[in-house]
């Protein structure tokens, strides 16, 4: 034999408006929310839902564990949910060929490191500082 058990509802409007006994549970019957009342606080506290979660509020601290050498990003061309990328989409996304340490450049020789939009940074083992670049764009969390 099963027992059913229902908790109040009805609509945001309705629950926001209502002060529950405490621990009374209500469900949003048109947000399909989730909230707790604590006997005086009108409209309780928020449980959740993914409904109820803003858009690019969650922050790398609170994603699951990455697991070690992995690369977390986005080669969609636009916006998109985050990609766990392999070593070669890795190498797409930064220009760089596997194993490449060797560049051909009209007017330089030797070992060359480039910026990827063919200013040189480093050249025979000197660095040239006015092309340095700081910052690298993965995309963002959508």
């Amino acid at each position: 034999m099963s027992i059913e058990v229902q908790i109040r509802r009805g609509t945001a409007a309705e629950n926001a408006a209502f002060t529950g006994q405490e621990g009374e549970l209500v469900y949003t019957t048109d947000t399909k929310d989730l909230f707790v009342h604590d006997g005086s606080t009108a409209g309780g506290t928020p449980v959740g839902s993914l409904a109820s979660i803003a858009d690019d509020s969650i922050t790398f601290a609170k994603i699951e564990e990455i697991p070690a050498n992995t690369i977390l990003g986005n080669n969609t061309g636009s916006s998109s949910d985050i990609l766990e990328l392999t070593t070669a989409q890795t190498r797409t996304l930064l220009n760089v060929a596997d194993g490449a340490n060797n560049y051909s450049h009209p007017n330089h020789t030797g070992e060359v490191t480039s910026t990827g939009d063919g200013a040189t940074v480093i050249a025979n083992g000197v660095v040239d500082s006015d092309n340095l670049s700081t910052t690298l764009d993965f995309g963002s969390i959508a």
